[in-house]
């Protein structure tokens, strides 16, 4: 039982980082934040016994790095996406269940490395990889992980929702200031 304690006070670290990077306008603020996440996930799975998941988050560590410091080689990216599979299976101890993570992961890498610069796109990929990740949480007892998650996506898909009303000269301008980068 302390165990699922811990584990849960883990991903009580993670959501209240998650929820701070899905309220960032910049995309490498966004990857940033999530980092610290993913190390608090991390940690929470190991001692959940998810390791397919922790898997994803080491993998997501390095993506979330590639992504912040530019790297634009497809050959890097598409290391880090089947890295993630890979990983993802052999480290797989919960069968079915235990592949939502590699899923989530393999989704969520293909839109940081195809959307680049999109902050709508990114988030919404977010959003989609919260409901796996919560699927997969709750599966493993990490409640605070499952309702965090939860938390994230609907926070998320507020902050994406309240852009869109925002008028096109300053999306305009926000998109601009997204680029990592100089022009």
């Amino acid at each position: 039982m302390n165990e699922v304690i811990v584990g849960n006070i883990c991903s009580l670290g993670a959501m209240v980082t998650d929820s701070v990077s899905g309220t960032r306008k910049k995309h490498s603020e966004i990857l940033a934040v999530q980092i610290i996440s993913q190390l608090f996930y991390g940690a929470g799975t190991i001692i959940l016994k998810g390791y397919s998941s922790t898997a994803q988050n080491l993998v997501a560590i390095f993506r979330n790095l590639a992504a912040i410091k530019g790297v634009k080689h497809k050959s890097v990216e598409w290391s880090l996406i089947a890295l993630g599979v890979i990983l993802g299976i052999l480290w797989n101890n919960r069968g079915l269940l235990g592949l939502l993570p590699v899923l989530a992961n393999l989704e969520y890498s293909v839109a940081m490395f195809r959307l680049k610069e999109n902050t709508k796109g990114l988030k919404a990929a977010f959003i989609v990889n919260m409901i796996m990740y919560s699927v997969f949480s709750f599966m493993i007892m990490n409640y605070v992980g499952a309702a965090a998650n939860i938390v994230v996506a609907v926070t998320t898909a507020v902050s994406l929702f309240r852009e869109k009303k925002e008028p096109a000269d300053k999306q305009a301008a926000d998109e601009s200031t997204c680029r990592d980068d100089p022009e």
